[in-house]
């Protein structure tokens, strides 16, 4: 175990060491948070809408609504700014790199398939949050933890999926859960992959976050309280920009080697494997593939 920890983390260094190579790819998930900011705020406003709690009231239906079109809306940018920064990343390592304009250029391509796919996406999370509401307690967070669960893994390889096959939410799934499968079986979550530079970022972040709040009200200057707050805030984006980038990237790179497409420039196929629980799809007898 401890060895496909170590495994992981070297591999981790190998995605931040690939994807700085390019370090424009990182105006993708700055886009993405910025537009996403902007559209949670709308959806923020209108949970403050006073509003009868009886579900037999127009007004409640049309909140309801509302926070639909808000999750497809975000999910139809994110995926499409998702899509642009794989094929900038692709692009960059071949002959003819694609700029940031250009590949948001070719992602807006997909834009069918993005939207089906936030609007599928979207069905699941408001569905996912309808059973919720119907337990309380320890009971809601169990089934809400176990649905997000059940959904991270069935997507997981969804977005590189509809980049490298153009195709819907269903076909994507399923391509995503059939790479699983085939190639991890019942040991998904078996490959180790801990990046803890970002986890410094975030962590620092929150814990510098926490520091500031219990500080209210000591004798510490306000000046320096509104300095700690604002570099733990700076920390948490750094920390989610880092992670937003280096996490999609090795999805698509490890839905790409388990496709048979091999591998970026610098990484090494050994601690690729290295890094992965040992099964019988993924012995010493071969990939899987």
């Amino acid at each position: 175990m401890f060895e496909r920890m170590k495994s992981g983390w070297r591999l981790a260094r190998m995605v931040r060491k690939s994807v700085s190579r390019d370090r424009g790819l990182y105006l993708f998930p700055i886009l993405t948070g910025i537009l996403g900011v902007v559209i949670f705020a709308v959806t923020f406003l209108l949970l403050f809408i006073e509003i009868p709690v009886s579900s037999s009231s127009s007004n409640f239906y049309f909140y309801i609504i509302g926070l639909f079109v808000a999750y497809v809306a975000v999910y139809f940018v994110t995926t499409l700014i998702l899509l642009g920064m794989l094929i900038c990343y692709r692009s960059f390592n071949t002959d003819s790199p694609k700029s940031f304009r250009e590949s948001l250029g070719m992602a807006w391509g997909y834009k069918a398939k993005a939207f089906e796919w936030a609007l599928f996406y979207s069905v699941l999370l408001m569905i996912l949050r309808a059973i919720e509401s119907r337990f309380r307690g320890i009971g809601g967070i169990i089934v809400g933890a176990i649905g997000s669960f059940a959904i991270t893994v069935a997507t997981f390889f969804a977005i590189p999926a509809i980049l490298d096959f153009n195709v819907g939410p269903i076909k994507a799934v399923e391509q995503s859960v059939s790479t699983i499968r085939k190639n991890f079986g019942t040991t998904f979550g078996g490959i180790i992959y801990i990046d803890l530079y970002t986890t410094i970022f975030t962590l620092g972040g929150f814990l510098l976050l926490m520091a500031s709040i219990f500080l209210i009200g000591s004798a510490l200057p306000l000046i320096l309280l509104l300095a700690i707050f604002a570099i733990s805030i700076i920390l948490i984006i750094l920390g989610l920009i880092l992670n937003f980038t280096y996490m999609n990237v090795f999805k698509m790179i490890l839905f790409d080697y388990l496709n048979g497409k091999g591998l970026p420039e610098g990484f090494d196929e050994a601690m690729i494997r290295a890094s992965f629980k040992k099964s019988r799809y993924l012995g010493s007898g071969g990939t899987g593939i």
